[in-house]
């Protein structure tokens, strides 16, 4: 079997590794005492493991007996970054194993990773965010999945994370001069504390084409058509300057999300391929390029989104 098919049967089971691990968190149950004692950590498994995964290379070695109803998460290989904390945003990067057939299923150590919160972590797998409190950033992390786990007749999987990168919260690329700025639209200012961003009231009448307006220039990965890219944003419309919508909330906190680009509106699909990670985007759409021609309140309103663009990665690779 090829490498690119192995990675491509991985598409089956969730959107990355790591996703599908995370799917099977403590399912919970009605009492108490039993849900407490399913988010207790289970013993550290007494094996070893051994692995080189890349685009190039797929090799895994599980010497010992890798058994068990629980799921369990524990640190194999240990980094020198700083130690991971309740709050952050992980870049992670993580390969799915057939421990009986000590088989790599797919990976995305080659697609840029994913994104993902401790916060979420905590509330969904508690096991896994225990595993990654406090491991310094470069560590790996092996997640064992009984079977049946992930779906009904799915073999004992061993997921190894790979805590890649702690992520800002917002943009931090190159701010844009403001003489280069379009001024036709409105002004955006930043949060001393948060950097989140507020948007003037728009004047004057509306652009009727997308415009795009680059307010800081990052230099990371490029945005591609059918990236899943992380973000946070902020929109108003247009007409009178109301918010609609938003990622950092009241308390201009933010709360990052990940979306596949082709899922979102035209005028953010067209707005945001060839962007690079790190940039904070000023965008006004059209509606036909928003909800124009749909039955939604914003169908006739030109939406004004600033978008920091956070992460992204490339998809699966299809069947």
């Amino acid at each position: 079997m090829s490498a690119q098919h192995r990675r491509n049967r991985l598409a089956t089971i969730a959107g990355t590794a790591l996703t599908a691990a995370l799917a099977l968190t403590a399912c919970g149950s009605d009492n108490d005492t039993d849900a407490e004692a399913k988010n207790q950590p289970a013993a550290k498994p007494d094996v070893e493991i051994s692995y080189n995964i890349s685009a190039e290379t797929e090799e895994v070695n599980i010497d010992g007996e890798l058994t068990g109803d629980e799921p369990v998460a524990w640190v194999i290989a240990e980094g020198d970054g700083d130690p991971i904390e309740e709050d952050d945003l992980l870049e992670v990067h993580s390969a799915n194993i057939d421990i009986e057939k000590e088989e790599i299923l797919g990976h995305d150590f080659d697609l840029g990773g994913m994104t993902l919160t401790m916060a979420d972590l905590q509330s969904g797998n508690p096991q896994t965010y225990e595993a990654f409190l406090g491991a310094p950033v470069g560590s790996d992390v092996a997640l064992y999945q009984p079977a049946n786990g992930l779906y009904d007749g799915a073999p004992a999987i061993l997921n190894i994370a790979s805590l890649t990168e702690v992520l800002p919260t917002h943009a931090t690329g190159e701010p844009v001069a403001e003489s280069q700025l379009n001024d036709a639209l409105p002004k955006v200012t930043l949060d001393e504390e948060t950097q989140a961003p507020s948007i003037a009231t728009p004047e004057g009448d509306a652009p009727e084409e997308l415009v795009v307006d680059v307010l800081k220039q990052g230099d990371g990965r490029e945005v591609q058509p059918d990236s899943k890219v992380t973000i946070q944003y902020r929109g108003v419309s247009w007409s009178n300057g109301e918010e609609f919508d938003s990622s950092w909330g009241p308390d201009n906190t933010g709360a990052p999300i990940a979306f596949d680009l082709q899922s979102l509106i035209d005028g953010w699909q067209e707005g945001l391929a060839g962007q690079k990670v790190d940039s904070q985007v000023l965008l006004s759409v059209p509606p036909e390029l928003g909800y124009g021609g749909q039955d939604h309140e914003l169908a006739e309103e030109t939406l004004v989104f600033v978008i920091d663009v956070l992460h992204s990665a490339d998809p699966m690779p299809a069947e």
